[in-house]
């Protein structure tokens, strides 16, 4: 992983021991960032601003570090299978600490705006969005290594979807703007279409993962059809448009996301 800060300034940076915490190092971060907000700095606005953006430097190369750390550690201790038909209660624990952490990926993401594809690209929020893409890539690759673990065949089909589902909301979180001029005739009606539609995938994400909000047993199907018809009238009438890639790539998630809701579902019956 990638950072402009070295770890042992990032960890000076954040006044954090070495043997520090993912915990200690949020404690300190959020500690920091009130003391170097622009709203205790009004006259010094633009000290302000560069500290807050070297404190995030940091906090992205420290958390990086401890990430990697303790990936590199798990790797070195494969869990035995527990005798119980195939049930691995070690794969259990495993995959429902990572699932946390993909439902706290998809709370930041909604919670700080960073579903704006205009706001992300700017200020503080960009260098946050980027951290939070490498969480989330960071447990993509702890949920692949979790699917050679022995389990049941449940769970690894419950690994399998939230894979699924993290890799295809990685990929929606790649998309940019699109940088032509303002759309007219059929590129406008695309576009007006594409919004609708990930407005509706946004919402059954938020309502149906984040909340588990339900419609007779189901999760969120209304803003799932929804979103499926915007984005299937966009490849049936507008099949030229700058927006289907787009569309394409929000099918793939909306997907993954009916995969993983099945799951949600059969958690739930039970």
């Amino acid at each position: 992983m990638i950072s402009v800060m070295n770890v042992a300034t990032a960890f000076q940076f954040l006044q954090l021991p070495q043997g520090a915490s993912l915990e200690d190092a949020g404690a300190s971060y959020r500690r920091l960032l009130k003391e170097y907000h622009p709203d205790r700095n009004i006259e010094r606005s633009e000290w302000s601003h560069k500290m807050t953006v070297r404190l995030t430097e940091a906090y992205d190369a420290v958390t990086a570090y401890l990430q990697d750390t303790a990936r590199q550690a798990r790797t070195q201790q494969k869990p035995a299978s527990e005798p119980d038909s195939g049930y691995s209660l070690v794969m259990q624990t495993r995959i429902a600490k990572l699932y946390d952490i993909v439902l706290d990926v998809l709370h930041s993401y909604y919670t700080m705006g960073m579903d704006n594809v205009y706001l992300r690209q700017e200020g503080t929020l960009r260098y946050r969005y980027r951290a939070t893409m490498r969480r989330l890539a960071a447990t993509i690759d702890d949920l692949k290594e979790t699917l050679e673990w022995p389990g049941s065949a449940l769970q690894h089909q419950q690994a399998r979807a939230i894979h699924g589902f993290a890799g295809a909301f990685y990929e929606n979180m790649l998309i940019k703007p699109l940088d032509h001029a303002v759309p007219a005739g059929d590129e406008r009606k695309a576009q007006r279409l594409y919004h609708q539609g990930s407005r509706a995938l946004d919402e059954a994400i938020r309502h149906g993962v984040l909340e588990l909000r339900t419609e007779r047993g189901l999760i969120c199907p209304g803003a799932r059809h929804q979103a499926e018809k915007s984005f299937m009238l966009i490849l049936a009438g507008f099949a030229k448009s700058s927006h289907v890639p787009l569309t394409m790539i929000k099918l793939y998630l909306l997907r993954a996301l009916s995969a993983l809701c099945e799951h949600l579902e059969q958690g739930q019956q039970q």
